[in-house]
């Protein structure tokens, strides 16, 4: 079971990318039509895995970061290399704030929302960047960040309820166990 852990947590991530392109093709009747909804699942996933799962001297999140933004970014995008820095910094900042923070519900609902925002910001700013989108930042943060926080919030709860327990009893059947 203890080799068996990194894969299962690659195979929910892969699953996270399936379900985000799902996602982006259906549109929601009673939002806004000027509304931009993007769905971060393995992202806010792999907050948890940072948050729940990762030990001082192990980097599994930031590693699955790479490879399914890497997946994201080929699949998904135009330009390849936006989500991988997004998602890959973000994550690294999330993992030195848990060393003077508890991981309890509350925090890892805070780094949901600081993390969505700060990994979409960094999008969008690269985007501006390197010019794929003009967008004024009134209107990017109105019609695109705010639904998506709110969006990845909801989601972020739903996963949090599924895995929270899973991840930590991972953590110590991968770390603290001597079979």
């Amino acid at each position: 079971m203890k080799q068996l852990i990194p894969f299962l947590i690659a195979f929910i991530c892969f699953i996270l990318v399936i379900l985000e392109g799902t996602f982006a093709a259906i549109s929601i009747p009673f939002l806004p039509t000027d509304w931009m909804v993007i769905s971060h699942f393995v992202f806010v996933f792999l907050i948890y895995v940072t948050i729940l799962f990762e030990k001082e001297h192990t980097y599994y999140a930031i590693a699955f970061s790479v490879i399914f933004s890497l997946i994201i970014d080929i699949v998904y995008t135009d330009v390849i290399g936006v989500y991988i820095f997004a998602y890959t910094f973000t994550l690294y900042v999330i993992r030195v704030l848990m060393k003077v923070l508890q991981a309890n519900v509350l925090i890892a609902m805070l780094m949901t929302i600081m993390g969505v925002t700060a990994a979409d910001a960094v999008v969008n700013f690269l985007y501006q960047l390197i010019q794929i989108q003009q967008v004024d930042w009134y209107f990017y943060w109105q019609n695109r960040l705010l639904p998506t926080v709110l969006w990845n919030l909801i989601i972020g709860i739903l996963l949090y309820m599924i895995f929270s327990k899973r991840l930590a009893n991972w953590s110590v059947i991968k770390f603290d166990r001597m079979d």
